[in-house]
């Protein structure tokens, strides 16, 4: 017997089944609900099927390719280093250089590959690096030969990068490539204002060093902020590509070749815990990027894209902070699976503070574990052949394709930031995800679902500060892109409500059997915006039995949970004995058959699933007395 001649499929003792059998049988669970509802869609309105097959994406000619060859959608290299497949890129912003040292020589110790220093010479939102005696402070005692360093200066980034190079003189080539990172696209995006030929003096810089470092990447094209301000993946990659292309043409007109323009580029995005479309995101970004390289005459080899996948801020919490655990680890899976060449994951109290040895330890370990445990780094684009994934991929390529040709359109990234058209298309996306959130249709556990009320928040090392304008005599040129985080209104109220200690009684109506579904989840929407619950499983034998607990409960607003059934026969009932024991404000928890006959018994308020959560919250809050 040969090796493979014992296999046997896993679908060998099952009758072949087509996709008609199939969709009859779904068709059937959905009893009589549209087909739609099982179609998903990403931000940008890309449907996501409940089903793919081959037929779904065009396989002939192998339009993916290879790894490590054109359009580089199944990565960028054809093999990857058993040892380490990608850079581990620990973000280091203790204000102090001192401090910093001792960050950057902890996180190299202990399992980090690489460095980034978040710069701002003020010292307020990062590393305060203005001399080169501070440089040599932060880094003093690394390898440069083997630890690559990277910077994060903002406005600052090529004073920085002059500060590096410098530092790094006696390295030369012989350094660990250094990602310069000079960025003054981003710098727009963040902060408004950037000096006059600000690109054209970066890659003017660039030119002159490109000889001593040949293996560096000196501009960065940073889709970040754009993630972060809430939007869209194709948004996203198409401000990539339209940063990158802005860097392609000041690159080229300094005297790169366009061969070598396109490897002193560096693609910075956020991933978030999607990881199938984080994953089909960043093999879309190398696909378009690579079209990009072509259409501008690069050899096929020359077209693949750097990427440095950092994990997303806006999916972070305060709250039940733990969770961050969670949703770092499937960002940097999908990074790491999408083919990210360096990984930052940030420190799971990162939306709490500055972080503290324990949480920075746990963002190295995260990488440490999916590639060195898990083996992530063994396998060169697992996802791909996944229809789905590649579907997904195809159809994001094209949605940015057509997002960065509206960029060029105007004048390029620099002009659609300047007249407000980015961030006028990111504010739509925006709104959208967060209706959505405040409807609860999207969920963040452990806040807009499931809150602890009372849980103690990790440690930080004290709040962070952000990063001011380096240059404050600079005019306003451009509206800026606000980070944002979906938790955060949420988070708000219930910081609100915790401090009053806010409190409502449960006013359950028969068995716990029949009131159950609607406590649990009156008990979690009144959690989100710190509100407690009373009694939320004690069962009552009539209207009088319920009204006497609740005066016993020092309570001033009560929320009705029952069964529809039970509530046709005694809301109106047991309303009538809670104003009459003193209720103020009386909480209905459902959608009534009639409104207007509960608001004549006393009822104040009705919460449901789809509402608003957070004026529902607001409304509830008044009633309390929270402010």
């Amino acid at each position: 017997m040969t090796k493979t001649s014992g296999l046997m499929p896993l679908a060998a003792d099952f009758p072949d089944q087509d996709e008609a059998r199939w969709r009859a049988l779904a068709e059937a669970a959905l009893k009589g609900a549209p087909w739609d509802r099982l179609v998903a869609r990403t931000a940008d309105g890309v449907s996501v099927q409940p089903l793919y097959r081959e037929t779904d994406i065009a396989t002939a000619g192998d339009p993916s390719g290879a790894p490590g060859q054109a359009p580089f959608v199944r990565g960028g290299h054809a093999t990857r280093d058993a040892f380490l497949p990608w850079q581990i890129r620990q973000s280091v912003e203790a204000p102090e250089p001192e401090a910093a040292q001792a960050e950057v020589m902890a996180d190299l110790e202990r399992g980090a590959s690489s460095i980034e220093l978040v710069v701002d010479p003020a010292g307020a939102g990062g590393v305060k690096i203005a001399s080169p005696a501070d440089l040599k402070t932060a880094l003093d005692g690394v390898l440069v030969d083997l630890a690559p360093i990277a910077l994060d200066a903002g406005a600052a980034g090529l004073a920085t990068a002059k500060l590096l190079a410098e530092f790094l003189k006696d390295a030369g080539p012989a350094a660990a490539p250094p990602a310069f990172n000079i960025d003054p696209v981003g710098a727009l995006m963040r902060e408004g204002a950037i000096a006059d030929g600000a690109l054209k003096d970066a890659a003017a810089f660039a030119a002159t060093q490109r000889d001593r470092f040949p293996k560096a990447t000196w501009l960065r094209a940073d889709a970040r902020l754009v993630h972060e301000a809430g939007g869209s993946e194709a948004q996203e990659i198409a401000a990539a590509l339209s940063s990158g292309i802005a860097s392609l043409r000041a690159l080229t007109d300094a005297g790169f070749p366009i061969d070598d323009a396109g490897g002193a580029i560096l693609f910075t995005v956020s991933v978030g815990p999607d990881i199938l479309v984080e994953t089909a995101k960043l093999r879309a970004l190398r696909l378009t990027w690579a079209r990009v390289m072509e259409a501008s005459g690069a050899k096929p080899e020359a077209r693949a894209a750097q990427i440095h996948a950092v994990t997303s801020r806006r999916m972070m919490t305060r709250h039940d902070a733990w969770t961050n655990m969670l949703r770092t680890t499937a960002a940097a899976f999908a990074a790491a699976v999408g083919g990210a060449e360096a990984i930052t994951v940030l420190p799971f109290t990162d939306a709490l503070g500055r972080p503290t040895p324990f949480s920075r330890r746990i963002a190295r370990n995260t990488q440490l574990i999916l590639m060195e445990e898990s083996h992530l780094g063994h396998v060169i684009d697992p996802a791909g052949g996944a229809w789905f994934v590649e579907k997904l991929t195809r159809d994001l390529a094209e949605e940015a394709w057509k997002e960065m040709q509206g960029i060029e359109a105007q004048g390029g990234i620099i002009a659609a930031l300047t007249n407000g058209v980015v961030q006028h298309e990111v504010e739509l996306i925006r709104q959208k995800r967060q209706k959505a959130f405040a409807t609860r249709r999207e969920s963040v556990t452990g806040v807009t679902d499931f809150p602890l009320l009372g849980a103690e928040l990790p440690a930080t090392q004290g709040a962070r500060a952000f990063r001011p304008a380096s240059d404050a005599s600079l005019k306003a040129r451009a509206p800026v892109l606000s980070p944002i985080r979906w938790a955060e209104p949420f988070e708000t109220l219930r910081d609100k409500g915790e401090a009053a200690k806010a409190s409502a009684f449960f006013a359950t109506l028969g068995p716990l059997a029949e009131f159950s579904a609607r406590a649990n989840f009156a008990t979690n929407l009144l959690a989100a915006g710190g509100v407690g619950a009373i009694g939320s499983e004690d069962v009552y034998a009539d209207a009088a039995a319920l009204g006497a607990a609740f005066a016993k409960s020092g309570a001033t607003v009560a929320v009705l949970c029952g069964s529809d059934a039970r509530y046709a026969s005694d809301a109106a009932s047991a309303a009538q004995a809670l104003k009459a024991a003193g209720a103020l404000w009386i909480v209905y928890a459902g959608k009534p058959a009639d409104e207007a006959a509960m608001r004549t018994a006393g009822v104040d308020q009705f919460i449901f699933a789809g509402q608003d959560a957070l004026e529902a919250l607001k409304t509830l809050h008044a009633a309390l007395g929270v402010v």
